[in-house]
């Protein structure tokens, strides 16, 4: 709990700064219109299905920590609704690899992968040569591990599916009459539950089963054009 709650505070002590920057005046202005944007972010990721899974194999002095580091890329075209909402269709793919010793020959690597296409509904604070835009939505996503056999080398792929939900701060601030920079912070949860092979097999092991249920706040940077 104090760890949430710290990843609470660093996201809102990161994202209210970076709105009150996106605010700075500048000389390009533009209306909320259709814009296309792109850009990577830096996530704290929460995943205890995995974590569980990792540490049920690995030497107690070579335990996975509770919460990690993964990066995403995303995609997203945005268009109004009115001068003071807009929504927008979002494409992000986020990843992760875990590298662990374990006390038998076994799975020595696992990376896994969440793809994650989301409709988003912003409140939108248009000023002079800046948004600042509050949103959140939802979507169905796929998560997908490849897990790889220490000792065979062999690879072998699970997947899981469900619903994620999405709660983010953005600040767009004018480059120019078209192009804006993107700064946000993100929330996400997602609730994709016990990853499965083709067979309907579970990733496990010792009781422990390999999830995708996962909880991240992140950091993201990039562009925006504004047609």
């Amino acid at each position: 709990m104090k760890s949430t709650a710290r990843l609470f505070f660093s996201f809102f002590a990161t994202v209210i700064p970076l709105c009150v920057w996106a605010q700075t005046i500048v000389p390009a202005e533009h209306s909320n219109s259709f814009a296309l944007a792109a850009g990577m972010g830096i996530n704290v990721a929460a995943d205890p299905g995995m974590v569980n899974y990792i540490n049920s194999f690995s030497y107690s002095t070579d335990r996975a920590s509770d919460f990690a580091t993964a990066v995403d890329f995303f995609g997203a075209c945005e268009f109004p609704v009115s001068d003071e909402w807009g929504a927008k269709v979002e494409y992000a793919y986020l990843f992760k690899s875990y590298n662990f010793a374990s006390n038998a020959a076994g799975i020595s690597n696992l990376l896994y992968n969440v793809t994650m296409p989301t409709l988003i509904a912003q409140y939108v604070i248009l000023g002079k040569g800046y948004f600042v835009k509050l949103g959140g939505g939802a979507g169905y996503h796929l998560g997908t591990v490849t897990a790889t056999n220490a000792v065979y080398g062999g690879t072998s792929q699970y997947h899981a599916k469900g619903i994620g939900v999405k709660l983010e701060a953005v600040g767009q601030t004018a480059f120019d009459e078209h192009l804006y920079g993107y700064v946000a912070g993100d929330m996400r949860w997602e609730f994709l539950g016990t990853v499965k092979d083709d067979h309907g097999a579970a990733l496990q092991n010792q009781g422990f089963a390999a999830s995708l249920s996962l909880f991240s706040v992140g950091l993201i940077f990039g562009l925006t054009y504004y047609f």
